[in-house]
């Protein structure tokens, strides 16, 4: 398995970050929607993610390399929303969306929030799985507008 490094996101990650947040889209079973608006934050991550102060963007990397992404906002005092959950699809099934998952959760923990919920589509088992094993239950579904399918929102204690 290949070792993934953990770190904060840096300027210079800008084109990486977009590169595996493309990929990880198109190799899942949703469509691709080009230039969809609900991307904007990741062409603007200082502006949603670095400069509040209830906001976090990470990166992992191997050898080098931006392979995984994730961040979250908070919500409210005592919630965050982690988003951006991407892994490359060639270094998936290695343990480094799990891991950059944990990391999060601790930051966000550390910095005294309480509680971590996410959002995620019906489709995306193998995601869906993740978070379940990672101690989160889904509370709600609702249809997606673009589709016949669900997404589904997770909640856990941290």
């Amino acid at each position: 398995m290949s070792t993934l490094r953990v770190r904060e996101y840096e300027p210079a990650d800008a084109e990486a970050v977009w590169a595996v947040h493309e990929r990880a889209l198109r190799a899942s079973p949703i469509p691709c929607v080009e230039d969809a608006p609900a991307d904007d934050d990741l062409r603007a991550i200082a502006e949603h993610y670095l400069e509040p102060a209830d906001a976090a963007f990470l990166v992992g990397t191997v050898d080098g390399e931006v392979v995984a992404t994730g961040g979250y906002r908070g919500t409210d005092d005592e919630t965050v929303e982690i988003r951006r959950m991407r892994v490359d699809p060639d270094h998936r099934r290695n343990g480094h969306a799990r891991r950059l998952l944990d990391r999060l959760e601790a930051r966000a923990a550390a910095e005294g929030f309480e509680r971590a919920v996410l959002e995620t589509h019906e489709d995306l088992t193998a995601a869906r799985a993740l978070y379940e094993d990672a101690g989160y239950a889904a509370v709600g579904s609702w249809p997606h507008p673009a589709g016949d399918t669900s997404l589904y929102r997770y909640a856990k204690r941290l």
